[in-house]
């Protein structure tokens, strides 16, 4: 949203004894690790709180500051505007088929890739180019988070279903019967706005609907300054891409 992080605690839930085959080695690896990102979004560690655990859980309390006037919300967004998407989708069915034994470290690496890249600089350069509105695809998938931008701005959102950037093997392991506890679920949730013009088939339907881990930004851009915010993204290293528009219409999000 353009938020700035300032310090944050490390919540720690880790196992004792080596239940889960967990090593102390890797224990420690993710708090370096932690630590590292955290720095990287310009944030300080101030200490944590830790339990024991018989699942491996690890997250941070965050505290930062937003300036009001300077804000990227879900309400934003305005007939006209482009759609850009910074990060590639496919990153549920990837993980799950990898914890299932159907895709092996190198084939992950490409989603690892992009769920370690912050949205820090993506943020920035969207309100650098005069950008309004945003939200990250996250847990409820693309169409789940397309849908409170579109309830947000009470208008429709269109994306271009060809123009959807997507992890390499997704559709792959799609076919092989791969997909997530929560793929369903989204779609249902989702079921009361959404719009399916292609004519997509399931697989391709999985894609709209996949929960991401550390998803990128759908911004709505300017369409004046869509091409520069565009041209910005890749030159910064995001795999961004134009994947439709906002238009005059009802609270709905159609996909062509």
């Amino acid at each position: 949203m353009g938020g700035e992080v300032l310090f944050a605690l490390n919540l720690c839930c880790f196992p004792e004894g080596g239940k889960t085959g967990v090593p102390k080695e890797e224990l420690g690896a993710i708090l370096t690790g932690a630590a590292e990102t955290l720095a990287e979004a310009g944030g300080v560690l101030l200490g944590g709180h830790s339990v024991r655990d018989d699942e491996l859980k690890f997250g941070f309390a965050a505290i930062g500051r937003a300036e009001p006037d300077r804000l990227l919300t879900n309400a934003g967004a305005r007939p006209g505007d482009r759609l850009l998407l910074t990060k590639p989708l496919g990153t549920g069915v990837l993980i799950n088929a990898f914890k299932l034994g159907k895709l092996d470290a190198p084939g992950l690496e490409e989603a690892l890739t992009e769920m370690e890249r912050l949205n820090r600089e993506a943020s920035r350069l969207a309100l650098d180019h005069g950008c309004r509105a945003a939200t990250d695809i996250t847990g409820f998938g693309l169409i789940g988070h397309t849908r409170e931008m579109a309830r947000g701005a009470s208008a429709t959102l269109r994306l271009r279903f060809e123009s959807l950037p997507v992890l390499d093997g997704f559709y792959h392991l799609v076919k092989k019967g791969v997909t997530t506890d929560s793929t369903v679920a989204n779609r249902d949730n989702a079921a009361d706005v959404f719009e399916d013009r292609a004519g997509l088939d399931r697989h391709q339907l999985e894609l709209l609907f996949d929960p991401q881990t550390s998803g990128g930004l759908l911004i709505a851009a300017p369409e004046e300054s869509a091409g520069d915010l565009l041209a910005a993204l890749l030159a910064s290293g995001h795999r961004a891409t134009e994947v439709g528009e906002v238009v005059a219409g009802p609270a709905r999000v159609e996909v062509v």
